[in-house]
């Protein structure tokens, strides 16, 4: 006979994993997404972004307090192959910026995905 979980044990998995599907980051082309409260988004590169490039040699990302509206560059990847432009899904104002990131750009292609945040934004 098949073992069967417990009652409490079904629902606590279908809440679990309905929790992760909630708070699953949104992917828009090369960019995730991810709400941290009502109006503060956090701002990454997907995995397939980042992927095909090579050693990153330097990345740059807008200074904190800066406006960036949706379809502006938001990041400047440069490696080997050249600079790749990488614009934004929403507009907002910067609140925070990944230093980790700037200081050591090799990291992109390294780091998990949750790793690859860009900038904190306060949406318009």
């Amino acid at each position: 006979m098949a073992k069967h979980d417990s009652a409490w044990k079904q629902m606590f998995n279908f809440y679990r994993d309905e929790y992760h599907e909630q708070r699953a980051p949104m992917i828009y082309g090369d960019v995730w997404l991810k709400t941290k409260s009502r109006q503060r988004l956090i701002l990454g590169l997907t995995t397939a972004t980042t992927t095909p490039l090579s050693t990153v040699s330097a990345l740059t990302l807008p200074q904190i307090g800066q406006h960036v509206a949706a379809g502006d560059v938001l990041t400047t990847v440069s490696d080997a192959s050249g600079e790749h432009p990488i614009t934004t899904p929403f507009g907002g104002t910067v609140l925070k910026t990944n230093v980790d990131l700037l200081s050591q750009p090799t990291q992109l292609a390294t780091n998990q995905q949750k790793e690859n945040w860009l900038v904190w934004l306060r949406a318009d």
